[in-house]
């Protein structure tokens, strides 16, 4: 059987994507490594004590982990509606797995799936750059090599969590809209309305996303009814109707759980809610997760493009619910002018881009993650977690400044972009090594 054109790496692409692969193979390793005493030897149940106790990496959850464990929802549905179904098939072979092998291969299928989707978003963001943006391979090569050194698109690609699927899916839809909006073709309703029920159903707010990259794909015709029908309504329907047949919000827990929930309460003396969240907009309802009280430059300055591109060496990927401060301020200078480059570049790349459309439709998600985070305060105090759903748009829109500069501002751009690179995985990549071999 011929393998479709699609899947196949293109000549140009595969000592990159070698490269990439090792990467993602090691940190994986390292991160199964860390975890396996926990993970791999528990397999009699109880396993939410996993979840209160035995795993921190940041504010990340070990949701892959616990629920190919013990398929059960242990997350909102309403925020995550599809997420529990896409991982039946992984819970139904750990649990063919367990008695024969005598360990728990949570990990091990977990890390394997992770592999795939991070090396399927290497050459999605990859192909995003010279298909649709229409950069050269070295220009190309220097922003690839940028973006996976961004703090939170390195950590997510190991953690147990649904972000480094979300980040995947996120680039497929982006690169799906852009060849169309390139060709000058619409994306067909029921094309849209499959990536709307895969992107959406891992995280509901990415639906937002992919009605605006259909809309920009296709224009007005995007609001003709039976569009709207087939492509908003009808999967709308579907997620609305998969969170309420989850139930909504995580089952309760088995006495085994509470029992080593309490127990690691007492021992590690964790915080409450209160003592780290800021105070809602309203208590009622999706308006519970928001914040109006924590400071928005801090967030700005120390976590969204902070903790976000480059980790906090105090509080290490800490989390803001057991010992990490919402704020954590940086030991270097040199910190906040690599933050302050990015961020220039970042706007510089936005202006010279305001005159295309693939490049609105990026700033526009990144609107839309802003207007969550920044403006109702959803999840304000881990903001940088959220990193997988918008960091892509730094470095997209930077490749506009790179196709709009010319001899010595161009020669200048990649420099500054390769030092960058350079100055970030050596800085995050030997804090988060360290962290895992620690």
């Amino acid at each position: 059987m011929k393998i479709p054109r699609q899947l196949c790496l293109r000549r140009e692409e595969r000592w990159p994507a070698l490269v990439a692969l090792a990467v993602i193979v090691a940190l994986n390793v390292l991160m199964v490594g860390k975890y396996y005493d926990v993970f791999a030897k528990n397999i009699h149940g109880g396993f939410w004590g996993m979840f209160t106790g035995k795993f921190h990496v940041s504010g990340y959850d070990p949701i892959l982990y616990l629920v190919m464990s013990v398929w059960r929802v242990l997350f909102s549905g309403f925020r995550h509606p599809l997420l529990l179904w896409m991982l039946y098939p992984a819970a139904c072979l750990n649990e063919w797995l367990m008695p024969i092998a005598g360990i728990n291969c949570a990990q091990l299928i977990t890390a394997a799936m992770l592999t795939v989707a991070d090396f399927a978003s290497f050459v999605l963001f990859h192909r995003l750059l010279r298909d649709v943006v229409g950069l050269c391979r070295a220009d190309t090569a220097l922003l690839t090599a940028l973006f996976f050194s961004f703090a939170y698109v390195m950590v997510p690609m190991v953690v147990p969590d649904h972000f480094a699927f979300s980040l995947c899916l996120l680039l497929l839809t982006l690169y799906v809209c852009g060849r169309h909006m390139r060709d000058g073709t619409p994306l067909s309703a029921p094309a849209a309305a499959l990536l709307m029920v895969v992107t959406a159903g891992v995280t509901l707010s990415n639906g937002v996303k992919v009605a605006l990259g259909q809309w920009m794909a296709n224009g007005r015709r995007f609001f003709a009814w039976r569009n709207l029908l087939v492509a908003v309504a009808l999967p709308s329907a579907l997620l609305l109707w998969a969170g309420f047949s989850v139930g909504g919000v995580p089952q309760p827990k088995t006495d085994a759980d509470l029992q080593q929930e309490n127990a690691t309460l007492r021992k590690n003396n964790m915080p409450t809610h209160a003592d780290h969240g800021g105070e809602p907009i309203s208590t009622v309802g999706f308006m519970n997760w928001t914040d109006a009280t924590t400071s928005r430059l801090d967030a700005a300055v120390e976590n969204l493009f902070g903790e976000s591109l480059q980790l906090h060496s105090d509080h290490l990927l800490g989390d803001v619910w057991i010992d990490r401060p919402v704020v954590v301020r940086y030991s270097l200078a040199a910190n906040y002018v690599v933050e302050a480059a990015l961020v220039l570049l970042f706007a510089l790349g936005a202006w010279c881009g305001r005159r295309e459309r693939f490049a609105w439709l990026c700033l526009s998600w990144f609107a839309v993650d802003m207007t969550l985070s920044m403006g109702l305060g959803f999840a304000i105090n881990e903001l940088y977690i959220m990193g997988p759903h918008w960091l892509f748009v730094m470095p997209i829109s930077m490749a506009y400044a790179m196709l709009r500069a010319k001899g010595a501002a161009l020669k200048a751009l990649r420099v500054a972009t390769g030092c960058l690179a350079a100055w970030l995985w050596a800085y995050n990549g030997t804090l988060f090594v360290g962290f895992m071999l620690g």
